[in-house]
C-alpha cells in the first residue's frame, strides 16, 4: 500500500473540491511540508478531517494538488493511471469515422481525468504526449505503455513553454519509443495535413476547431473568404477543396505561413490560397483602406484572455476585429468568430458580437453555436474543460 502526505484544507475550502473539480491551490491549504516532492502521492482533507480525495503534488505550482480519486478507496498508483488512458481511447472508438480524421485528441487532461496531461494522434500509430502538470509527469512511463497498447508505437513528447516553468519541471521535446516520423501526416475530411511537434506550438496542429472548419468549408463554397489568423493553413484548405473560389489567408507568423505553404501544396491547392504574413489586430485596417471585401470571414484568434486579468482588454480587441470584419463583408456573407480562452464565456462573445452587429446597421441570423469535439470532452463539475466558443452568423436581408 502507498504512502500518502496528508495535508488539511482551510475552513470553507471543500464545496468545489468535494463536488468533482481536481485543483487544490497551495493558498487553499492550511499547511503543508516544504519538503513535498514533484509526484508526491497526497491525501487531502477538510479542516474537519474530512476525507476529500488523493492525489499527486506539484509543489512549484499555484495548484499545489491534483486530484486523482474522491476519498481514500482507490491507491494512485500506475494501475489507476493506465486504466485512465485506456478508458479514454475506448470512448473515441468511432470518432475517428464520425469526423472523417485519424487526427484526434486521445487524452484530454482534467476531462479525461488525467490532470495536465494531452496526447493527439497523427496519423496511424503515431501521438504526440504533452505534460503541464509536474505531479503527473513520474507517470509517464505508464502512459506511455497505454498508448502503445492501444495501438500508437511512435510517441513524441513536447512538453515546454512558460507552463514548465510554473511548475518547476524541465523542458523536454523528443520520442519516448522507437522513432516514427516527422512531421506527422493525417487526414481531415477531403485534405492531408502536417503535424511538426518539433516546430509548431503544442502538439503542432488545432485539432479542436475541426468543426468550425467544416462549417466555413461549408458556406464558403464559390465564394471569396477572408482567415484571418490562419495558422497552418487548415480551415483556408478545406475550404478551397469544398469549393471555394479563394482565400486570402493571414498570420502574423512566418514560420506558421512556411507550413500553410506546405499543407497547400500536399492538397495541390496552393494556386487558389494567397498567404500573407501581417498581424491581423492591425493589418484589418490595410485591407479596409484597398477597399478588400469578402463574402466570408473567419476570425480565430488567438486566446484573447489568458487569464480573468486580461479580458477588458481582450473585449476591447475582439469588439474592433469585430468591427472591421462587418466593414469588409459583402451583403449576404457570413461570419464565424471564435474564442479559445475558458476566460471568454459564451455572454461575453454573444454581447460584442451583438454590439458590432447593432452598430453596422445590419441584421444577422445565428446560424449555430459550436464548442469542442467530443475527443476533447467538457466535465460539467470542471468548467476551464470548456475553453472553445463559435459563433456562425448570417446576413439575412431584412
Amino acid at each position: 500500500m502507498a504512502s500518502y502526505i496528508r495535508v488539511k484544507l482551510k475552513p470553507k475550502e471543500e464545496d468545489r473540491l468535494l463536488a468533482g473539480h481536481p485543483w487544490v491551490y497551495s493558498n487553499e491549504i492550511d499547511k503543508f511540508p516544504k519538503s513535498l516532492s514533484p509526484g508526491a502521492l497526497v491525501e487531502v482533507v477538510t479542516s474537519k478531517g474530512q476525507p476529500v480525495g488523493r492525489g499527486v503534488a506539484s509543489p512549484s505550482s499555484k495548484i499545489l494538488v491534483r486530484l486523482l480519486t474522491r476519498g481514500f478507496e482507490r491507491e494512485v498508483d500506475d494501475s489507476l493511471i493506465f486504466g485512465r488512458v485506456k478508458e479514454a481511447l475506448r470512448i473515441r472508438e468511432g470518432l475517428k469515422d464520425k469526423y472523417r480524421t485519424d487526427g484526434l485528441r486521445l487524452l484530454f487532461g482534467e476531462g479525461d481525468g488525467l490532470p495536465g496531461v494531452i496526447a493527439d494522434a497523427f496519423g496511424e500509430g503515431q501521438a504526440v504526449l504533452s505534460c503541464f502538470s509536474a505531479g503527473l509527469k513520474p507517470f509517464f512511463p505508464v502512459v506511455v505503455k497505454a498508448l502503445q497498447e492501444g495501438g500508437y508505437r511512435h510517441v513524441y513528447e513536447k512538453s515546454v513553454g512558460e507552463v514548465c516553468q510554473k511548475e518547476g519541471m524541465a523542458e523536454f521535446q523528443g520520442w519516448l519509443t522507437e522513432p516514427g516520423t516527422l512531421p506527422m501526416v493525417f487526414n481531415e475530411g477531403k485534405a492531408k495535413f502536417r503535424s511538426a511537434p518539433d516546430q509548431g506550438q503544442k502538439t503542432g496542429f488545432y485539432l479542436d476547431f475541426r468543426e468550425g472548419r467544416r462549417r466555413v468549408s461549408e458556406l464558403g463554397r464559390g465564394k471569396a473568404l477572408l482567415d484571418a489568423f490562419c495558422y497552418t493553413g487548415a480551415a483556408s484548405i478545406q475550404a478551397v477543396l469544398d469549393g471555394a473560389k479563394e482565400v486570402l489567408a493571414m498570420d502574423s507568423s512566418q514560420g506558421a505561413l512556411d507550413e500553410a505553404l506546405e499543407n497547400a501544396r500536399l492538397n495541390g491547392v496552393e494556386g487558389k490560397i494567397h498567404f500573407e504574413k501581417g498581424d491581423s489586430f492591425h493589418a484589418f485596417k490595410g485591407l479596409k483602406k484597398g477597399g478588400r471585401m469578402f463574402d466570408g470571414i473567419l476570425l480565430d484568434p488567438p486566446p484573447l484572455a489568458k487569464s480573468v486579468h486580461d479580458l477588458p482588454a481582450g473585449r476591447t480587441a475582439l469588439k474592433r476585429m469585430l468591427g472591421h470584419s462587418l466593414d469588409m463583408l459583402n451583403p449576404g456573407g457570413f461570419l464565424v468568430v471564435a474564442t479559445c480562452s475558458h476566460h471568454f464565456p459564451w455572454g461575453v462573445l454573444e454581447g460584442l458580437t451583438r454590439e458590432a452587429v447593432e452598430e453596422s446597421g445590419r441584421s444577422f441570423r445565428l446560424v449555430e453555436r459550436l464548442t469542442q469535439p467530443q475527443d476533447h470532452p467538457i466535465n460539467v463539475s470542471i468548467p476551464e474543460t470548456e475553453y472553445l466558443r463559435v459563433l456562425v452568423l448570417s446576413e439575412v436581408s431584412y
